[in-house]
């Protein structure tokens, strides 16, 4: 039984007056159609409720991938908020940026870098430039000095995905750490390990990027009663050793989670200490460490995958209902 409602390409294309090859460039942002014709085709789409077939979809992705990188889907990752040597200076970052131009040579697509924040670039020009050149699905990075990021362009011209838990104005789909989780293994694991009494040393801009929902996770899932285990998180550790000495005999701590990247030397020196019988890590492996370690270069593959998925359903413009895609960290015990 066929649906009446369905609408194809050829009847897009004999409604705008052009071939489907047209009318299928036009669709997909290509400068290989003139402005007026592209705006044309997209109005005849939007008004007879043009939706790809996602089958389909998956055939031509498949196709342009056996083709020459000239033919290739282009994507833009835009920095935002980002030193140019934050790339390779930044973990966090540089993994992310890996890990979406990875993903996207895979699926037969070219990635371009741009530097929203770099001199004389603006909301408009990066928007020319990126139609210009026919690029229509673009992967925001995290702000970096920010928490929270806004960018003024005409939103119809773009699929667009952000990645990470600032805020973002307007709002987009999003693709990032599922940080209550994160915190939630790692108090389960440290109550297997028989501690009652563990601390937490949060990072404040991470706590107040993610809604404080790694605090909530710890104090959700803490040994002790509620008013008890709200002060035993604090942000950050104390300046000396002989105020984290004071700190941690004052709430009794018998383990400890860092919601931070402490130094090397750090870590050595806690773990001398008799009265922490267990540390947990977030985000990366410390020095022998249990951890529960995310993968930004997950994130960032997801990320583009979902672009590529709004692309090819011809979903532009800002989202009436954006979703949010939360990637859970991997256990790496010891």
């Amino acid at each position: 039984m066929t649906d009446s409602n369905y609408c194809s390409m050829a009847r897009v294309a004999l409604e705008a007056g052009v071939a489907k090859s047209t009318a299928s460039l036009a669709l997909r942002g290509s400068t290989r159609v003139d402005a007026v014709t592209a705006a044309r085709v997209r109005d005849t789409a939007d008004r007879l409720g043009y939706r790809i077939d996602p089958r389909v979809g998956s055939l031509m992705a498949s196709i342009r991938k056996a083709k020459s990188i000239k033919y290739r889907e282009r994507l833009a990752f835009v920095w935002l908020a980002a030193p140019k040597e934050v790339r390779t200076r930044d973990r966090f970052s540089s993994l992310v940026h890996a890990g979406a131009k990875r993903r996207a040579e895979e699926l037969g697509c070219a990635l371009e870098e741009f530097w929203l924040d770099e001199d004389g670039m603006t909301d408009g020009r990066l928007e020319k430039i990126l139609v210009t050149r026919g690029i229509t699905g673009v992967v925001f990075s995290t702000p970096f000095r920010t928490m929270e990021a806004k960018v003024r362009w005409n939103w119809k011209n773009f699929s667009a995905v952000m990645i990470g838990n600032s805020e973002f104005d307007p709002p987009l789909h999003r693709v990032g750490e599922h940080n209550y989780r994160i915190m939630w293994v790692a108090m389960d694991r440290v109550r297997e390990a028989g501690c009652l009494r563990p601390a937490g040393a949060l990072f404040e801009p991470h706590h107040r990027r993610h809604h404080a929902v790694d605090h909530a996770a710890f104090i959700e899932n803490h040994p002790m009663p509620l008013r008890q285990a709200l002060g035993m998180a604090r942000f950050g550790l104390p300046a000396s050793r002989e105020e984290t000495l004071e700190w941690l005999g004052k709430i009794k701590a018998d383990s400890l989670i860092f919601g931070m990247n402490p130094p090397d030397e750090t870590i050595r020196w806690l773990q001398t200490l008799p009265q922490l019988k267990y540390m947990v890590t977030l985000d990366v492996p410390k020095d022998g460490l249990p951890c529960v370690r995310v993968h930004p270069e997950l994130i960032a593959a997801s990320a583009v995958d979902m672009v590529l998925g709004l692309l090819h359903r011809y979903e532009r413009g800002v989202p009436p209902h954006p979703t949010t895609l939360m990637l859970e960290g991997e256990w790496w015990g010891v």
